[in-house]
């Protein structure tokens, strides 16, 4: 459920999604129809239905409607705001997420502050905890107000829940969705008038001397290209989006994040040295040296996610439809 993989995706050479031989897979076991199940079920539960909301968007103003107590196990049970705790400090750090080749990551080692993981993880937890602890310090104080602000600074300050993370939110606040975004959240919150069905074309199979004619151009293209020939993956088809939850279409432009910024050629390094005097007996059990894969904390590649606020915009992007979601099941219309 953790992640969607399309037959010919594999950034950063060839970004498909999902190109015309379809989505790989097994059938419902992918992120896209995970969001759309779960919403389902709670829709359900809730009694609304995205598909007769007389008008309604994620954009709708809304007044709270099942914000004061819950049922469990028959007993109401208040709902009260509480302290951050763990679970919502992780929910924070997956609204990060991409889409792409080697189950969205997780098969190519890489290391990023000294530590071996994966690619899926240093987008999981590593980037974004970076960005946390090196906030600039004026974040760490609440934001100023103005009169002009489109959200009152007092608003914001009045959400946050005194974690870890508030200055990092108080930056994505102030630089981000109260200005360089502004204009964008509307689409952000919106699906295409037409619910999308990304759907397979239909195209023929690839010979064997096709394939080794094109690898010429390309030889490290080849073991894949004939692995896809000779034993083609599995197709499978994808729950069409809904006119107001639609995950496929909000998933399409941070998919090309994977050729842009997600897999550089840095990836393509295969050996490190090791720095003078780094040796078993000298080493940082908890910080172990990375001599055999890619490291990713350089300048190279962290550089343009920085400066183009990749992942800020992400989990901008992420929390206001999230937030979107949550107002439209369990909040109701203001009149």
């Amino acid at each position: 459920m953790h992640y969607v993989g399309a037959v010919d995706d594999h950034p950063g050479d060839n970004c498909q999604y999902p190109g015309p031989r379809g989505w790989a897979g097994t059938k419902r076991i992918n992120v896209l129809d995970a969001i759309k199940n779960v919403t389902g079920i709670l829709a359900e539960w809730s009694g609304v239905d995205e598909h007769d909301n007389n008008g309604r968007t994620l954009l709708s103003p809304t007044a709270p409607r099942r914000a004061t107590s819950s049922r469990v196990g028959g007993q109401k049970i208040p709902l009260t705001a509480r302290p951050a705790g763990p679970r919502e400090e992780e929910a924070f750090k997956f609204l990060v997420h991409f889409i792409g080749r080697d189950r969205g990551g997780n098969g190519d080692k890489v290391c990023f502050e000294h530590r071996q993981g994966n690619l899926h993880s240093v987008w999981d937890t590593g980037l974004l905890t970076r960005l946390i602890r090196t906030v600039p310090f004026q974040y760490s104080r609440p934001l100023p107000d103005r009169g002009d602000l489109p959200i009152p600074s007092r608003q914001i300050e009045l959400a946050l829940r005194h974690a870890i993370y508030d200055p990092f939110i108080r930056r994505v606040m102030w630089e981000g969705i109260e200005s360089k975004w502004i204009n964008d959240i509307d689409a952000w919150l919106s699906c295409p008038a037409i619910p999308t069905t990304p759907a397979p074309e239909s195209v023929q199979s690839e010979s064997v001397l096709s394939v080794i004619s094109r690898a010429f151009n390309n030889p490290l293209t080849l073991p894949r290209a004939l692995v896809n020939v000779l034993a083609p993956r599995e197709r499978v088809d994808i729950i069409p989006d809904g006119p107001l939850v639609c995950p496929y279409a909000w998933s399409a432009p941070l998919h090309e994040l994977n050729c842009q910024y997600i897999w550089p050629p840095v990836l393509n390094v295969t050996t490190v040295e090791p720095e003078v005097g780094d040796s078993p007996e000298d080493s940082d059990l908890t910080r172990p040296v990375c001599s055999r894969f890619p490291i990713l904390d350089t300048p190279a590649y962290v550089a343009a996610l920085d400066e183009n606020l990749v992942l800020e915009k992400l989990v901008a992007q992420g929390g206001l439809r999230l937030a979107g979601v949550l107002n439209w099941l369990f909040a109701a219309e203001e009149a």
